[in-house]
């Protein structure tokens, strides 16, 4: 079961969401998800626009998409109202092998020092994994629907170029839905637990450059606050390197961490691998 919810947040893979996004926090245009990217550049290289921005004292508008993979491995451990647990350890690679269905994306748009992002991930996967009720051993076959969606705004308190660390506040929208088919040695029982619910989350984001083309971007949130049964964190680190204008890379680490105490789900999941992303800036 928890490697279907690994393969969820995994499985977004290749086109998504804004974990990236937000470590990528990019000026010019910004960001999961900043005029950033290159400080001091050599005589003959371009200026990036988010300086050009900064040196005309832009008040406009500036946006950003970002998609990337994430070679997530997952260790879970879910138990059902009824008692039956199950409990998994999986590789980025077992994760693949069951995905049916998984989007990811994030964008942000930001005003002066003001910042929106948006995230979103959503995954459908099916698997197979060993539990236990009691000391009776379970085969379990599991089919997993999950949404998860960050809306934070923020502000940027230190706006130095290349160099900002921003502040946000916000809303997160969970949703998890299970159908699983329990097999013991007399008989096959079939659950279909769900829960959702919509969580507060505070974040914060620094991005500070590393000369050059260069940066280094992190990301942080906690949401739940015992205001609802589900409570998670997760930090991300990148480096991120300039391509143009508009396109950035980035390569890091990502670790997020999800407990739900919901009185028909106990559930606990983390995940944690290496990320890869592009940013494009509007």
């Amino acid at each position: 079961m928890t490697k279907a919810l690994g393969l969820l947040l995994t499985s977004a893979a290749a086109c998504f969401y804004a974990s990236a996004a937000h470590a990528d926090g990019q000026d010019l245009a910004p960001v999961s998800q900043a005029s950033e990217y290159a400080v001091a550049p050599a005589t003959d290289a371009p200026v990036p626009t988010e300086a050009k921005a900064v040196e005309a004292g832009d008040d406009g508008w500036h946006f950003a998409t970002t998609s990337y993979l994430w070679a997530t491995s997952i260790k879970s451990q879910v138990t059902t109202r009824q008692g039956e647990q199950v409990t998994s350890k999986e590789s980025f690679f077992d994760i693949l092998k069951d995905l049916k269905f998984a989007f990811m994306g994030a964008a942000e748009a930001r005003h002066k020092r003001f910042v929106v992002i948006g995230d979103l991930i959503y995954s459908n996967v099916g698997s197979s994994a060993n539990g236990h009720l009691g000391p009776v051993p379970l085969d379990a076959n599991i089919d997993v629907k999950m949404l998860i969606t960050n809306l934070e705004a923020g502000y940027r308190v230190v706006d130095q170029g290349p160099m900002y660390l921003d502040l946000l506040a916000g809303a997160q929208l969970t949703s998890l839905k299970l159908d699983l088919d329990l097999k013991g040695p007399l008989t096959t029982v079939h659950r279909n637990p769900s829960a959702s619910g919509v969580a507060p989350v505070l974040g914060a984001r620094f991005r500070a450059p590393l000369g050059g083309r260069w940066g280094a971007a992190f990301y942080g949130d906690v949401a739940g606050f015992g205001i609802t049964p589900a409570h998670s964190w997760q930090l991300l680190g990148t480096v991120q390197y300039r391509l143009s204008d508009h396109w950035q890379i980035a390569g890091g680490w990502r670790h997020y961490s999800v407990k739900d105490d919901e009185h028909r789900l106990n559930l606990h999941v983390a995940l944690d691998g290496p990320i890869l992303a592009i940013t494009y800036r509007m």
